[in-house]
């Protein structure tokens, strides 16, 4: 009995052809991961963002009420100790321009 040894001729052909489909795949699959993974940061970017928005406007709002409570107690305290709220107004006038000389 012979035996005959079938011997594929393009062995290492073969081997290169499943390393290249395989790494086709990884490759595409990485391509998927990260392309996925962009997406995803710049939909998280986004919401920050509108975050970053309502926290400044929050901030704003807060800040303009405590201007005006520092100015009510303010008043508060002025109003206990005596003063009032002028009715006339009485203004600085500029408009003569005068020279002052001191001698010695």
């Amino acid at each position: 009995m012979k035996r005959h040894n079938t011997i594929t001729a393009y062995k290492e052909e073969s081997r290169f052809f499943y390393f290249a489909c395989s790494l086709l795949v990884v490759v595409a699959s990485l391509y998927m991961y990260f392309v996925s993974e962009s997406v995803m940061h710049v939909v998280m970017r986004k919401e920050v963002d509108s975050q970053i928005v309502e926290m400044a406007t929050s901030i704003s709002l807060l800040d303009a009420k405590y201007i005006e409570m520092q100015h009510t107690v303010s008043s508060d305290i002025a109003s206990l100790k005596g003063f009032r709220i002028a009715k006339e107004k009485i203004f600085i006038d500029k408009s003569d321009d005068t020279l002052v000389v001191l001698k010695n």
